[in-house]
C-alpha cells in the first residue's frame, strides 16, 4: 500500500510537469518545425535525465543483456513514433481539435495492462477513468469545429500517436520491472536521440535555426518533460498502469489552469466543468490507491 501511495505521488508530479511542458510546447511548435522542437525538447530532457541518474543512481547503472537491449530499443522506438505523430498533429492542425483525442491513449494502455499484465480494473477505477475522459473531452473539444477534423492532416496523426503512446506505457512498465528504474531512465531516453536524426534523413527534412526566444521556450519544455519522465517511470515502478496512466494523462487540466494564470486565457463554463471532472477522477484514484 505504501508503494502505491508513493507511486500516486510520483504520478501527480509527472502530471503537473507534463502540463507545464504542454504550455511551453504549444508556443515552441508555433515558432519552430515539429522536428526541430522535438530535437531541442529531447536533447534538453536527455541531458537532464542522464545527470539525475548519474547523480542519484550511478551505482545501479549496468550494461544490458542482448534481450534487454532489444526490449528497451522496442519501447524507445514505439514511444518515439508516438511523439513524432503527436508533433506532426500539433503542426498540421489546430490544438483544440487535436486535444479532443489526446486523453484516449488511457483506454489503450489500460486494456493492454489488463490483457497482458494481468491487472484488474475495479468498477470504481473504471468510473474514475470514464470521468477523466469525459472531463478531457469537455476541456479540449470545440463542438463547433468538430466537423473540421481532418483525418490525414491532423486528427489522423493524433489517432496514430495515441495508439503508440497507449502501447508504450505498459511496455515501459514491463521494462522497468525487468531492468530497474535507473537503467530504464538512462537507456530509454538516450536511444531516442539517434532516432530523431534517422527520422530527419528519412523525411529529407531540415532542422530550423531557432532564435533565442524559441530556443529558450523549447528548452523549458524539455526540462519539464525530462523531470516528468523520471517521475513517471518512478510511478509505474510502484503502482499499476491502470492507476498511473489516467493520472499522468490528466496533465491537460494543468495546462488549462496554467494558461489561465500566465496567459490570461479565459475558461468557458464547459472547460470549468471538464476541469472539475478531471480533478475529481484523479482525486478518486489518488484516495483509493494512494491512501
Amino acid at each position: 500500500m505504501m508503494s502505491d501511495q508513493i507511486g500516486v505521488i510520483f504520478a501527480i508530479l509527472a502530471m503537473v510537469l507534463w502540463g507545464a511542458e504542454e504550455l511551453f510546447l504549444k508556443k515552441a511548435i508555433d515558432g519552430l518545425k515539429s522536428l526541430t522542437a522535438y530535437l531541442i525538447n529531447t536533447l534538453t530532457g536527455v541531458v537532464l535525465q542522464v545527470a539525475i541518474v548519474l547523480f542519484l543512481f550511478s551505482e545501479k547503472i549496468r550494461l544490458l543483456t542482448f534481450p534487454e537491449f532489444w526490449l528497451v530499443l522496442l519501447a524507445s522506438f514505439i514511444g518515439f513514433l508516438g511523439y513524432v505523430f503527436l508533433y506532426l498533429a500539433l503542426e498540421k492542425q489546430e490544438v483544440s481539435l487535436i486535444a479532443s483525442l489526446d486523453e484516449s491513449w488511457i483506454i489503450v494502455s489500460v486494456l493492454i495492462a489488463i490483457i497482458f499484465l494481468g491487472e484488474r480494473l475495479s468498477l470504481v477505477n473504471t468510473l474514475a477513468i470514464l470521468v477523466i475522459l469525459a472531463g478531457a473531452a469537455l476541456v479540449s473539444l470545440d463542438f463547433s469545429k468538430i466537423r473540421r477534423i481532418k483525418m490525414i492532416s491532423g486528427a489522423g496523426y493524433e489517432f496514430i500517436s495515441l495508439i503508440f503512446i497507449g502501447t508504450v506505457v505498459p511496455l515501459e512498465k514491463f521494462v522497468v520491472d525487468r531492468i530497474g528504474e535507473a537503467n530504464a531512465i538512462f537507456y530509454l531516453v538516450i536511444l531516442v536521440v539517434p532516432m530523431i536524426f534517422a527520422w530527419k534523413l528519412f523525411l529529407h527534412q531540415k532542422f530550423v535555426r531557432p532564435n533565442p526566444k524559441m530556443l529558450g521556450i523549447a528548452m523549458l519544455s524539455g526540462i519539464s518533460d525530462g523531470i516528468a519522465f523520471v517521475f513517471y517511470l518512478l510511478a509505474i515502478n510502484r503502482a499499476t498502469v491502470s492507476i498511473v496512466a489516467p493520472i499522468v494523462a490528466s496533465s491537460l487540466v494543468v495546462t488549462v489552469i496554467l494558461a489561465r494564470i500566465f496567459l490570461k486565457e479565459k475558461m468557458t463554463e464547459k472547460q470549468i466543468v471538464g476541469t472539475g471532472l478531471i480533478m475529481a477522477g484523479v482525486l478518486v484514484l489518488s484516495v483509493l490507491f494512494g491512501g
